[in-house]
């Protein structure tokens, strides 16, 4: 009586611990190949570019993500496989305790059924998904998310400033009639002058964000390198830092927030898109073309 106790309590930990654990690594091997063996008919891409405005290329994007989505690398679901792991080790456990009370629901021949296929549907489909989310596939530089984050916010609002032309730069790529997006830049230029002059938003971190302007003019005259302070309709002054690079000028365009304030400094659009505006005036006042 009590070897068939033994046997039965080794059973029923192979068929709810043991199995689901192998079950849910077969999973994964299958989810990662099937993502590995999809066909992205090989060849060569044919590229081009095109200048759309941040509205168009946020369209593009969300097209893009309904096609590719699920196609991007997600390491971090490595996490989510070793938590997936220890819910099938207390989830396998559980039913185990159940039984050993003798808690039935339905019937035990019934509930012993229901558990395997509740559990065992659990595990595979997690294992699958999981599997196919985490690897790279062949052609993942060409499935790389799209740009976004905070230069893209702060670039975007270029496009709504007096002087300016902003949007994106992107590079298509088409291949047996699949479209897909390969490279997408911010572009910024100033009006009435040539694309030679342009602007580029950068964004540092130091507990917020903080964004900051770098205008350049490519053989557009020189200047002496200098510092000047404006006041112009924003929270914080305005700095802008003017110096030669060989044949560039450049202009940097910033806030100057105090050392030490009282709360965590922030940037509005607003304030950013006024700070713009005076950055590509400047540029246009000192272009001086050699």
């Amino acid at each position: 009586m009590i070897n068939y106790l033994n046997l039965l309590a080794f059973n029923n930990l192979v068929v709810f611990v043991g199995m689901p654990v192998v079950l849910f690594f077969v999973s994964l091997g299958m989810g990662g190949g099937s993502k590995k063996a999809i066909d992205y008919n090989p060849g060569k891409w044919e590229k081009k570019k095109t200048w759309v405005s941040f509205t168009d290329y946020e369209n593009m994007v969300d097209q893009y993500e309904d096609a590719y989505g699920e196609l991007y690398s997600n390491p971090g679901d490595y996490l989510s496989c070793c938590c997936s792991l220890i819910f099938i080790l207390v989830f396998g456990f559980l039913i185990l305790m159940s039984q050993s009370m003798s808690i039935v629901l339905l019937d035990p021949v019934i509930d012993q059924i229901l558990f395997i296929v509740l559990e065992y549907s659990i595990v595979a489909v997690a294992g699958f998904v999981i599997g196919f989310r985490i690897p790279s596939i062949d052609a993942q530089e060409f499935f790389t998310r799209p740009l976004k984050g905070d230069v893209y916010s702060f670039a975007s609002e270029l496009a709504g400033v007096p002087g300016i032309r902003a949007g994106m730069n992107v590079e298509l790529g088409v291949r047996s009639g699949v479209q897909t997006i390969i490279d997408a830049e911010v572009k910024a230029y100033v009006q009435n002058l040539p694309e030679t002059v342009q602007i580029q938003v950068q964004v540092s971190h130091s507990g917020f964000a903080y964004p900051y302007l770098v205008g350049t003019a490519y053989k557009g005259g020189r200047v002496s390198p200098h510092e000047d302070s404006f006041r112009i309709a924003t929270r914080y002054p305005a700095r802008l830092e003017y110096s030669m690079d060989k044949d560039v000028m450049v202009i940097v365009a910033r806030f100057d927030i105090p050392e030490r304030t009282s709360s965590v400094p922030h940037i509005s659009m607003g304030d950013f898109r006024e700070l713009a505006a005076l950055l590509a005036g400047e540029l246009q006042d000192n272009y001086n073309p050699e």
